[in-house]
């Protein structure tokens, strides 16, 4: 400590400038770059992560789209055979040569068709395919047959073709007549070109595709090592996905030839199987842009650092000068020569007197700051209970929802905590969740109160509180980052909800947590229309509306948060709603 003590006091005061100076050009580039970097880099992670979401949906709904036409294609089949005139038994009927001559055309038609078989319920019926394949997927299609006329539902398998391993799948559709009873099985097995279509697609891109069941079993897989095919199958990812079929992200290791690569993915379901489209792609590569840009970002600070040294040299040089003057011209009066007289420049730099005044300026500065930092304090008590009766109010025009927008405030801080969101982004929801109903004071009470099921003009009416609390609050600047909760908490992450019909992403954050909450909240509490619901319906109504109502990564965090015990129905929270700790300071 010593030491350094004197090195300061050796320091002549334009070395000290010149550090100074050097100082505030650089420190605060430096910070601001670092924001910038960091802020930038997470952007293009997001970026990346919702590239791979977008392609892992895309997939799955290509997928599941081309099920579906299959499906519906032996439906329609099946019915049309049936339509038509002849014997009433299905096998004779099956037997009688125009039905071969109209499947074989209509196998000939449909390129994506290998075999095609029609069995009545005893699993008799003509087969039609190509000759080498005869038989080859006969014990696969004996256990669907048995799986369809058991369930009476439609029955998938994945299965390969013979001849080069095509990807195809099996299914077989049991058809009934118009009382309902079981008449017909048809039974088809059919290429999925459509995957080979997304591994060109993908293959620039670095991008592995897998299908996988919903027990978590491969399927499939564009050409990945037995090694990596294994991880997969037991990744976090994967396992998450058996648990709660949803959209899901995630980042896991994998050994690739002896070493540990990062991978991040993204899994989504095929609804008419139940099956899993799983999307990774290498971090190296997903982040590759954002280790560019940080690069550039170190080189031009290395240039700024630079330009900072040579302009805080010639600015210590500068403003140095003349004060050396002075203190060499006041050590030549120390030493005695009274006749030494400043340059023309005349500067008269009375430190101490300006340290005094500094100091003295400094404690009434100190004294005013804290009469602030109370007022300051006093008015956020004010603004934050001001705001809680605002709700009350609102709430209490209408007895069933009394207390509730307290209750959305406390659920939708809760969600958000379990999201990683920062105590800032927390206290701003939570007012924003205080006032999502504000808008109910411009709705009329005849429709506000009613103590029924609203009509379509009615509803019209009630669906207007959300643009009328936006305008409402969007003239109060202390308000205005709150807005989203309190006019997009209806809309829907698959753009069906109101008022601006938003989609996915485009709904802001804040309103995607508040309508979770809101939905809970209104659930759990009796209305009008409903007597309220244990918390555990709730909560598997809004899981099951997870991706289409509801962003998937808020009901997640949702799950979470009830499971941690932070989550309670109205009913079973008799204390008062307590004030975030953020307004009690």
């Amino acid at each position: 400590m010593s030491l350094v003590r004197s090195l300061f006091r050796r320091l002549r005061l334009r070395h000290l400038l010149f550090l100074l100076l050097l100082a505030s050009g650089t420190v605060p580039i430096a910070i601001a770059g670092f924001v910038l970097v960091d802020s930038n880099r997470e952007l293009l992670k997001t970026q990346e992560k919702s590239f791979l979401t977008r392609s892992a949906a895309s997939l799955s709904r290509e997928l599941n789209e081309s099920l579906v036409t299959l499906r519906r294609q032996l439906l329609q089949l099946g019915h049309g055979l049936l339509s038509f005139p002849g014997p009433e038994s299905i096998g004779e009927r099956l037997r009688e040569r125009w039905v071969g001559d109209y499947l074989e055309s209509f196998l000939r038609a449909n390129s994506s068709l290998v075999e095609l078989q029609l069995l009545d319920r005893e699993g008799a019926g003509p087969r039609f395919g190509p000759a080498d394949l005869a038989g080859a997927h006969e014990m696969l299609l004996d256990a669907l047959f048995a799986e369809a006329v058991g369930t009476g539902r439609p029955a998938y398998r994945f299965t390969a073709l013979p001849r080069g391993g095509e990807p195809a799948v099996a299914l077989s559709v049991p058809i009934r007549d118009s009382d309902g009873d079981l008449e017909l099985i048809v039974q088809a097995v059919a290429r999925l070109r459509l995957i080979d279509v997304v591994v060109e697609r993908e293959a620039e891109e670095e991008v592995g595709t897998f299908l996988v069941d919903h027990r978590g079993a491969l399927l499939w897989s564009a050409g990945a090592s037995p090694e990596i095919r294994e991880q997969i199958v037991g990744s976090d990812l994967v396992r998450d996905f058996v648990r709660k079929p949803l959209n899901l992200t995630a980042e896991y290791a994998v050994e690739v030839g002896g070493r540990r690569q990062q991978m991040v993915g993204q899994v989504s379901p095929v609804e008419e199987t139940g099956w899993g489209i799983v999307v990774h792609k290498p971090a190296s590569a997903t982040f590759r842009a954002a280790r560019q840009m940080a690069l550039t970002a170190v080189v031009a600070f290395g240039v700024l650092v630079f330009i900072a040294l040579l302009v805080a040299a010639i600015a210590a040089r500068w403003v140095g000068r003349p004060i050396q003057r002075l203190t060499e011209t006041t050590h030549e009066i120390a030493n005695g020569s009274f006749g030494r007289r400043l340059p023309e420049e005349r500067m008269t730099l009375e430190l101490a007197e300006l340290a005094a005044d500094f100091n003295r300026m400094s404690g009434h500065v100190e004294e005013y700051v804290g009469r602030l930092q109370e007022a300051a304090t006093a008015n956020e008590r004010l603004f934050i209970s001001s705001i809680r009766a605002f709700a009350a109010a609102i709430d209490a025009k209408d007895p069933y929802t009394r207390g509730h927008s307290e209750r959305v405030a406390t659920l939708s801080r809760a969600i958000a905590r379990h999201l990683g969101q920062s105590e800032e982004f927390q206290q701003r929801l939570w007012i924003g969740a205080l006032l999502h109903d504000v808008g109910k004071i411009g709705i009329e009470d005849r429709v506000l109160k009613k103590g029924g099921v609203l009509t379509a003009e009615e509803y019209e009416e009630m669906k207007r509180h959300p643009t009328v609390g936006a305008d409402i609050l969007a003239p109060i600047e202390p308000l205005r980052d709150m807005l989203p909760a309190v006019r997009w908490h209806h809309e829907n992450w698959n753009g069906r909800g109101y008022p601006d019909g938003l989609r996915g992403e485009e709904v802001p954050l804040m309103a995607r947590i508040v309508a979770v909450a809101d939905c809970f909240d209104a659930i759990t509490t009796n209305r009008p229309y409903q007597k309220a619901y244990e918390p555990p319906y709730a909560v598997a109504t809004i899981t099951k509306l997870a991706g289409t109502r509801f962003d998937a990564k808020v009901v997640t965090a949702f799950l979470r948060a009830y499971e941690a015990g932070e989550i309670a129905g109205a009913h079973e929270r008799e204390e008062p709603v307590p004030l975030p700790a953020a307004a009690t300071h």
